[in-house]
């Protein structure tokens, strides 16, 4: 009998599986016969490759450039065949960070299965052009990472990765500030739109970035910055001088996908020429997280945040000429949302606000180079000095990206990195999507006498300071049972970064598992006194600091 139930058991166990895995397969997409071997990447110079008119090449600052033409399954094909490096090395972060931040295997394999089971239906709503276009791109795909799943269906739902970053909000993924100032609040009147897009999930994550310039077969000419196997975007400008720039809001945790945020605003790039026109787009798709999209444009000369949820939409439009946009929603409509109020009282979202508001006030006119420095703002309201690495800055010093647009005049400045801090290098649509333009002939395709120059830290040895404490406090997380030799790095943790909540709370965690109780209740009540973007932050630490002080009257 007992033999019985286990194996009535085990065959509903196997109906369970099979029925999952039928929910989550998907078939890939019907697509034109191309013969891959005939589109290989001819070599043109060092990290230079050219396919036809298709090519990626490495610039002097380090930043990626890519151009792809053509009709969606071909531009796929063509991006992964040149970029497939980056494709591998930008999976092989991705996975690996995941991996450190979610160390429990059994959790991992459950959060396997969540994503896939949220995800079952996400290439419905990516649309039959994006599918093709990504099922292009999947071809050159690695099979190192097989195990997570099929390349086609690995690369698509890699799409979701910052709408799954919404989901998982405790591993601190996210977190953006932009602006835009037009008119009178402008240097020339007209309309300068900035932003920082802070995703992150490890530092080489962001070394590989790609400047991609698209030539679709339908649709508008566009640039966009994204990375290796990622055909939609966060940031990005078409020549019809439309800028879309995308900030993540508080949601609720979903139970499916619906069309991923980075979808979306590769349509509104590809295919909106107005501001009407993009609030459309918006409108025609569900998505499954909440979000600020924020949308410029230079042409009308204005810019609006289409404030968006899975279940309501409203459009925030200011009343003068400069617009904030951080982790929250402005509307009427939409301000007092509950959750928006707890993001508003939780989070970083509003003084990252009110220091915009700050500095917006120090410049009479905002110009690109007032704009560069205002995203290279390290300091908190009120000129407080929080430290370096600190949510509430508008430079939280993890940006991915930092950039700023002027689509009047089609021209875009990007920082080379590391972060807000290396120099922005300058583009002009107007020369790259000429149709006389010869990337061959003219390899060099920044506007070099516009370039604005690097921020100092880089050079009076802050960066390395900062490296140097990232470092440390990576080593400590590794470290169960403390030594005597391992208070060097506390010492040297804090004299890093003596400003900062970080260095403190890193070292009362560490104090508290040397068993050091009163080193460790000195240290927590230190950070207690620092700036703290986060209420959960806050509230560990507190909490950590009760535990502490009870072992002491043990």
């Amino acid at each position: 009998m007992f033999i019985y139930i286990l194996l009535g058991i085990a065959f509903l166990l196997l109906l369970l599986l099979a029925l999952f895995a039928l929910a989550v397969l998907k078939i890939p997409p019907k697509v034109p016969n191309l013969n891959q071997r005939d589109l290989k990447p001819i070599r043109v110079a060092d990290d230079f490759y050219a396919i036809n008119r298709n090519w990626i090449k490495k610039n002097t600052h380090g930043l990626w450039e890519m151009y792809i033409e053509g009709e969606p399954y071909e531009r796929g094909l063509m991006n992964g065949m040149l970029a497939s490096k980056l494709i591998y090395n930008q999976e092989k972060f991705f996975v690996s960070e995941i991996k450190k931040k979610v160390t429990n295997k059994f959790y991992l394999f459950f959060l396997k299965l969540f994503v896939a089971w949220m995800n079952r239906k996400l290439n419905f709503y990516v649309g039959k052009e994006y599918n093709a276009e990504i099922y292009g791109v999947s071809r050159s795909a690695s099979p190192e990472f097989s195990a997570i799943g099929p390349a086609y269906i690995r690369i698509l739902n890699y799409h979701a990765a910052h709408d799954i970053g919404h989901t998982l909000q405790y591993m601190n993924f996210v977190g953006c500030t932009s602006f835009a100032a037009w008119g009178s609040r402008s240097e020339d009147g007209m309309l300068v739109h900035g932003r920082n897009f802070d995703f992150h999930v490890g530092d080489e994550f962001s070394e590989e970035k790609i400047i991609t310039f698209y030539h679709p077969s339908e649709g508008s000419k566009f640039v966009m910055i994204t990375w290796g196997g990622m055909i939609g975007t966060v940031s990005g400008m078409n020549i019809h001088g439309i800028v879309v720039t995308l900030n993540a809001a508080k949601s609720k945790l979903p139970s499916k996908s619906f069309t991923p945020i980075s979808i979306l605003v590769r349509e509104m790039l590809q295919y909106a020429t107005s501001i009407e026109q993009a609030v459309e787009i918006a409108d025609k798709h569900r998505i499954f997280v909440s979000e600020a999209i924020h949308v410029s444009s230079g042409k009308e000369n204005s810019s609006i945040v289409i404030e968006k949820t899975p279940y309501d939409s409203a459009v925030y439009a200011p009343n003068g000429f400069e617009l904030i946009c951080t982790n929250h929603f402005q509307s009427e409509k939409m301000k007092h949302d509950a959750l928006n109020l707890k993001q508003i009282n939780e989070s970083s979202s509003m003084m990252r606000f009110k220091r915009m508001e700050e500095l917006f006030g120090r410049h009479e006119k905002i110009s690109v180079t007032a704009a560069i420095s205002m995203l290279r703002d390290k300091k908190g309201v009120g000129d407080t000095i929080v430290g370096f690495g600190n949510e509430i800055a508008i430079d939280q010093l993890i940006a991915h990206h930092s950039v700023v647009f002027k689509p009047e005049v089609l021209k875009m400045w990007i920082s080379a990195g590391p972060y807000c801090l290396g120099s922005y290098v300058c583009y002009d649509l107007n020369e790259i999507f000429h149709p006389n333009f010869d990337v061959k002939n003219h390899p060099e395709i920044t506007v070099v006498q516009e370039l604005i120059p690097a921020d100092a830290l880089l050079f009076d040895g802050s960066y390395e300071n900062y490296i140097r404490f990232k470092k440390i406090r990576l080593s400590l997380h590794e470290i169960k049972k403390p030594k005597i030799a391992d208070r060097k790095l506390i010492d040297e943790l804090i004299a890093i970064n003596p400003d900062s909540y970080l260095s403190y709370w890193e070292a009362g965690d560490f104090y508290m598992r040397d068993k050091m109780y009163p080193k460790a209740i000195e240290m927590y009540i230190i950070a207690l006194t620092k700036p703290i973007p986060t209420l959960k932050e806050k509230q560990t630490i507190e909490k950590n600091l009760n535990a502490s002080q009870n072992k002491c009257k043990a």
